[in-house]
């Protein structure tokens, strides 16, 4: 994790209906941020939104007047790059999906974790800079969210076992060079013995779900991945 702690050059749209959470976390993240525009709900966010049109935006879902997905509905209507992470204590695959299709840089459960936060702020950071989206596109109707590891089709969620998702990860990290066999192994397997058999039913596998033009086997080398373009 690369954050820098005494980052100030963003400011932050937290929105979030509990004080005493909004208090608590506002203080916690007071370090990262030049500035800190803070909302209790989603009408009155998206006023604040037009005004100080921030870098990034914190957002709780269960909120009234409308709540956090219906506010980020309406901030991507207009805007498809400013990063957004949302707050919630409800876990749901419908959620997942919603987190998906709004390009959401993190769905984080309540109660809020320290951890939890410098992960998704360091991915957003990331992304403001290096202007290389977590959500990647793999075919026409396939994308992969490298910071959830969600796969889906068409809207639909498509299940990946630790070692596909771990097996897309490495080839989209390192998407510009062909991924070694060992580097593989490492990364994967870990300290584990990794047969080239083991492999080559992974990338089956994997290949089964995403295509098996998007993971290019490279003879005697390694395996490269061919996004969408």
């Amino acid at each position: 994790m690369s954050i820098n702690l005494n980052r100030t050059e963003y400011k932050l749209l937290y929105i979030e209906d509990n004080e005493a959470t909004r208090l608590v976390t506002t203080m916690f993240l007071e370090p990262y941020f030049s500035s800190i525009v803070e909302a209790t709900n989603g009408r009155e966010a998206l006023k604040l939104y037009e005004e100080e049109r921030p870098d990034i935006i914190i957002s709780d879902i269960e909120m009234p007047q409308m709540n956090g997905l219906e506010f980020s509905k309406k901030i991507r209507e207009k805007d498809k790059k400013t990063p957004i992470i949302i707050t919630t204590a409800y876990t749901s695959v419908e959620y997942l999906l919603e987190a998906v299709t709004l390009k959401l840089i993190k769905y984080i459960n309540k109660p809020l974790k320290e951890s939890d936060l410098i992960e998704a702020l360091d991915v957003a950071f990331r992304e403001l800079e290096s202007k290389n989206p977590s959500l990647v596109q793999l075919n026409k109707i396939l994308f992969y969210d490298t910071f959830n590891h969600i796969l889906t089709s068409k809207g639909e969620l498509i299940h990946l076992s630790s070692s596909e998702s771990k097996l897309l990860d490495i080839l989209i990290k390192n998407r510009d060079r062909i991924v070694s066999y060992t580097e593989i192994e490492h990364y994967i397997w870990e300290d584990r013995y990794m047969s080239f058999d083991s492999l080559r039913s992974l990338v089956l596998k994997t290949r089964k779900l995403v295509g098996k033009s998007v993971i290019q086997n490279i003879s005697k080398t390694g395996y490269k991945i061919k996004l969408y373009e």
